[in-house]
């Protein structure tokens, strides 16, 4: 089955790409792009059968493919567990026959099971076929972010590429039956579609639709994440308004309006959501008390071996986790480094994550060159300029927090990462970029000044 969806999927993704290319030339990454993810999806399916022979995949697959035997069995049954109505009632519809699901009780670990269900059913009840779907289904949210990404820096065309659609990590733990998956293209949706809707003004319903469908991916997954991404957009968009705005007189009067309405009503709908999902996300204290037993937990997992780390202990107050800022983000961004990889799957991440810091000191260096080479306005400028740029700071910064203050364990944490990764690799590359183009432009006036100096010296012979 696998080779036939796979002759299948290659024909409509080249229908797609020749369909636009000419319009677009960025679409002759798209084949490469999405084979690179099948590839990864595919390499987990491998890696969970034959090398930690069991886990979550195969337990979020074989779940799925008992919840379509509940759909054969009685679709109104399995419509009411698909729309998240997880009931001791909707339980007594799986039997024998059909067999019993991980996961159950667990809401959001059973949403995968819910989302991949119907891709099971497509997919002939195959592991790897359903793999492949999730892959290209995912993809797509990628893709757009590539997109979003390349229309605003199409000089670095490459480098997003490089960033966004090839990065190891991303392309293999973003691409299976896996919670990471449906989060990172949920997370590239919300990104995507609220740029065009606030910024771009381009079509409002269509994106609003994928706004909300992302939110509810996220919210059932993962609602940290949506948490994080959500602020983020708060950011994004105040930055971009306040830079619109030219007269100071009106900067000064509107700044606190928009911030209090843009701040305000964002707060509200966080504390509304965090409401309705409940549990350790009704409120600050339980999300922080949640922080300090999930790292614990993670502490003492056997599920992902040995490779623990210790950021130490904190206290579940805000002055607490602060204290831990500067270990926790280091061990976001950065961590495992490749002297703590000990099996073949970490060596990928610490491979990453050793071109990572080599780009965070290079653009620290350069940032330090700016300052005082052409002062501080053109260094923060370069860094601060565009929306997307401050967006993608900024939640890669406090995402990688969050993830190392609550991750203690090397094997988790080089899954949970990976929404920060493309973001941020792509904002180093654009500030590297930009540092650099104010060399190309010192060397063009150099060029400019000696061809001139050359007629005028021809002239006067």
């Amino acid at each position: 089955m696998p080779p036939f969806y796979l002759g299948i999927i290659y024909l409509i993704a080249r229908s797609i790409q020749k369909k636009n290319i000419a319009k677009n030339p960025e679409y002759k990454y798209y084949i490469a792009g999405l084979f690179t993810k099948i590839i990864g999806g595919i390499g987990v399916v491998l890696i969970y059968c034959f090398y930690y022979v069991g886990g979550d995949t195969i337990g979020y697959f074989e779940g799925s493919t008992y919840l379509g035997r509940v759909f054969l069995k009685d679709p109104v049954c399995f419509l009411s567990i698909f729309s998240g109505n997880l009931s001791p009632e909707n339980w007594t519809c799986f039997d024998m026959n059909t067999g019993y699901p991980m996961y159950y009780p667990d809401y959001q670990s059973f949403s995968v099971i819910r989302f991949t269900s119907l891709l099971t059913l497509a997919g002939g009840t195959s592991f790897i076929v359903t793999t492949i779907l999730i892959a290209c289904i995912t993809y797509q949210g990628l893709w757009k972010l590539f997109r979003l990404f390349r229309e605003e820096f199409p000089e670095l065309e490459k480098a997003m590429a490089f960033a966004i659609l090839f990065m190891p990590s991303v392309a293999f733990w973003g691409s299976a039956i896996l919670k990471d998956s449906f989060t990172l293209c949920a997370s590239a949706w919300l990104v995507y579609c609220s740029y065009q809707i606030f910024i771009k003004n381009s079509q409002i319903g269509r994106n609003l639709v994928y706004i909300s469908i992302s939110i509810y991916v996220l919210i059932s997954l993962k609602p940290y994440i949506f948490f994080a991404v959500f602020l983020g957009i708060m950011i994004m968009l105040s930055h971009f308004w306040i830079k619109k705005i030219k007269n100071a007189f009106l900067r000064s009067f509107l700044i606190p309006m928009l911030f209090t309405l843009l701040w305000g009503g964002g707060i509200l709908l966080m504390i509304r959501l965090g409401s309705t999902v409940g549990g350790a996300y009704e409120s600050v204290d339980s999300m922080l008390e949640k922080a300090v037993i999930t790292q614990d937990d993670l502490k003492t997992s056997e599920r992902y071996g040995k490779n623990t780390f210790d950021i130490g202990k904190f206290d579940p107050t805000i002055p607490g986790i602060l204290k831990k800022a500067p270990l926790a983000m280091e061990a976001g961004l950065f961590r495992p480094y490749l002297w703590e990889c000990n099996n073949p799957v970490m060596l990928i991440s610490g491979i990453e994550n050793t071109v990572l810091v080599g780009l965070f000191a290079f653009v620290i260096i350069l940032s330090s060159v700016a300052f005082f080479r052409l002062g501080p306005k053109y260094m923060f400028s370069a860094m601060y300029d565009n929306s997307l740029v401050v967006f993608s700071i900024i939640f890669s910064l406090s995402f990688a927090f969050f993830v190392g203050l609550t991750t203690a364990n090397f094997g988790a944490l080089v899954r949970y990462k990976i929404p920060l990764i493309p973001f941020l690799m792509a904002a180093l590359f654009i500030i590297i970029r930009k540092y650099n183009r104010e060399k190309e432009d010192e060397k063009e006036r150099q060029k400019s000044v000696q061809s001139s100096f050359k007629k005028f010296h021809r002239g006067n012979f």
